[in-house]
C-alpha cells in the first residue's frame, strides 16, 4: 500500500465515532496550482491518456453518488492532478504579488519542459480523514520534479505535496462516523478493479496547465487569469 499512513489516519478517527465534518470553502482565498487533466479549462490539448481514463472515472463515482449522497463527487469535465500547489492566500496578497507569481510560473514551465512527460500509475482508492475522496498514484517523476522546484522556487512549505492523487470528490455535510464506516467498507471492498474495466491505465502527462481559481478549495476557476497566466506555454504573456 503506498499511502499507508492515510488509511491509518482515516482508521483512527473512524474508531472515535466522531462526526465527520465537511471542509469549509474559504472564498477570499486564492489558489494556484499547476495541475493535468481538468478538461473544463481548455487552456491546453487534453491528454490523450486522460480521455478514457475521466470516462471511467465519471461512471465509478456517479454509481457511488447514487449510493452516498453525503458525498459531493467531482463532474467529469473537473477531474483532475494537482501536480504543484503554487499559491493559496487572500486575494490582496495575490494582487500583491502577482508578477512574482508570474515569474514562478514561467520558471516552473520551463522545468515541466526539461522533463517532458511525467506518468501516473493509479494505486487505490482512499478516504482520507479531512473527508475526500482521492484516486492514489505513483509516480517518481512527479516526486523528482516536485523536489525540482521546491529545490528552486519559494513556495510556502505549507504548500508543499507529499501524495500524488486525483480528488474524486469531498464530504458535502456534516456526517455520522456510522455513515462514514459504511462509505470506507464499501470502497475498501471495491477498489481499482470496479473503476477500470480493462488493465488499470497509466497517465503520461505531456500538456498540464496554471489554473486560478477562487476559493480555498479551489472551487471556481477565474477564467481571465487562468488565460493569461498559461499563455505562459506560448510565450505570448
Amino acid at each position: 500500500m503506498a499511502y499507508e499512513f492515510l488509511t491509518q489516519a482515516t482508521g483512527r478517527k473512524l474508531a472515535t465515532g466522531e462526526e465527520w465534518l465537511k471542509q469549509v470553502n474559504d472564498e477570499t482565498i486564492i489558489d494556484i496550482s499547476l495541475n493535468a487533466g481538468q478538461l473544463a479549462v481548455n487552456e491546453r490539448e487534453a491528454d490523450k491518456d486522460f480521455i478514457a481514463i475521466v470516462q471511467q472515472l465519471d461512471i465509478y463515482c456517479r454509481k457511488l453518488e447514487r449510493l452516498f449522497p453525503f458525498i459531493k463527487f467531482t463532474q467529469k469535465a473537473d477531474f483532475h492532478s494537482t501536480l504543484l500547489a503554487i499559491f493559496n492566500r487572500k486575494q490582496q496578497d495575490f494582487i500583491n504579488n502577482k508578477m512574482m507569481l508570474h515569474q514562478w510560473c514561467s520558471e516552473i514551465a520551463c522545468l515541466f519542459q526539461r522533463h517532458n512527460t511525467i506518468e501516473l500509475i493509479f494505486s487505490e482508492v482512499v478516504l482520507t480523514s479531512n473527508g475526500s475522496v482521492v484516486l492514489t498514484a505513483i509516480s517518481p517523476e512527479l516526486e523528482h520534479f516536485r523536489q525540482r522546484v521546491y529545490k528552486d522556487i519559494p513556495i510556502d512549505s505549507g504548500l508543499h505535496k507529499n501524495i500524488v492523487h486525483l480528488t474524486l470528490g469531498r464530504l458535502s455535510k456534516n456526517t455520522s462516523s456510522k455513515e462514514i464506516k459504511i462509505f470506507y467498507d464499501h470502497i475498501i471492498n471495491n477498489n481499482l478493479d470496479t473503476v477500470f474495466s480493462s488493465l488499470i491505465p497509466c497517465w503520461k502527462i505531456v500538456q498540464p496547465k496554471f489554473v486560478i481559481s477562487q476559493g480555498s478549495l479551489s472551487s471556481r476557476v477565474i477564467s481571465n487569469i487562468t488565460h493569461d497566466f498559461n499563455q505562459i506555454w506560448f510565450g505570448n504573456y
